[in-house]
């Protein structure tokens, strides 16, 4: 049901796919020396983004197979390469019927920001109001406490919502939506689920299946921010999870949860001193 179980149905396809993976080189390096310059500079210093699109359309007959390869390059001023970022997508259909519409434009060539910040209403890095009968400590995410919420607009077929907090501010750092009954219609079809294509739609960006025998997909959505999607076989408790997790507040996370048990073991020396004392005095 956790972030850890559901990574595992993706790890033989996930190492193919380390080539797809957004490489961001130092952002807060690069914006921290930007900052120090006349905004006129800053502009001029501003990175340049190129996409390529490569698609291809075979048929055996009988079935028809799109792909759709998405190449986004970033480079500086001095044309060195500061970011790289691949999409694949692939969608099968017979032939005389029509393929999926396909997502909007790029994200890199779309002027309206993409908002990440929220997800199924839950901002990341909010406070979410809970009381300590409601929290959870879940052995498979140690550095969080869980707890159940529901959102103002459910998604159908789906029974449980969870949020993960960080374990002292409570601050919100991920996000799951758990269906007990796989979401029809399953990817073992020819077209791709309809969640998917939504998600690629939300966040205009193009899904990249992470496993080969499960219908588990990843986007990345910004970076330090991720959405999975397993749509069948999840976990022992659910057969569909969507995750959305924001990376910045799950270092918060550990940070905090360092902290506890530095505050824990301070507290149980103490402790052990001050009984120490009291056998001493007794003998």
């Amino acid at each position: 049901m956790t972030r850890n179980k559901m990574l595992t149905f993706g790890l033989a396809a996930g190492l193919a796919a380390l080539a797809g993976t957004c490489l961001i080189a130092k952002e807060k390096q690069c914006s921290a020396d930007k900052s120090k310059e006349p905004a006129a500079a800053e502009k001029a210093k501003e990175p340049a983004t190129r996409t390529q699109v490569e698609t291809s359309v075979t048929t055996n007959g009988t079935m028809v197979t799109e792909r759709r390869r998405e190449t986004t390059t970033t480079t500086d001023t001095d044309g060195n390469v500061v970011a790289t970022c691949t999409s694949e997508s692939l969608q099968t259909y017979p032939v005389g019927e029509t393929a999926t519409a396909g997502v909007v434009a790029s994200p890199t060539a779309n002027a309206e920001p993409v908002n990440t910040d929220t997800f199924l209403g839950l901002k990341f890095g909010d406070v979410f109001k809970v009381g300590k009968k409601e929290i959870v400590h879940d052995e498979d995410e140690p550095s969080l406490v869980r707890a159940k919420f529901k959102p103002a607009k459910p998604l159908a077929g789906f029974d449980d919502y969870f949020v993960y907090l960080t374990p002292k501010t409570h601050k919100v750092a991920m996000v799951l939506a758990c269906a007990k009954k796989a979401i029809e219609p399953t990817d073992g079809n020819w077209r791709r689920h309809y969640l998917v294509e939504a998600l690629e739609k939300r966040y205009r960006t193009w899904a990249r299946r992470l496993s080969w025998t499960h219908p588990y997909y990843r986007f990345d959505v910004a970076p330090g921010r991720r959405v999975t999607a397993c749509l069948a076989g999840a976990s022992d408790d659910y057969e569909a999870i969507i995750t959305a997790w924001d990376a910045d507040v799950t270092r918060l996370a550990d940070e905090e949860r360092s902290a506890i048990a530095a505050e824990a073991r301070k507290a149980a020396e103490k402790n052990r001193d001050k009984r120490m004392q009291d056998a001493l005095d007794a003998f």
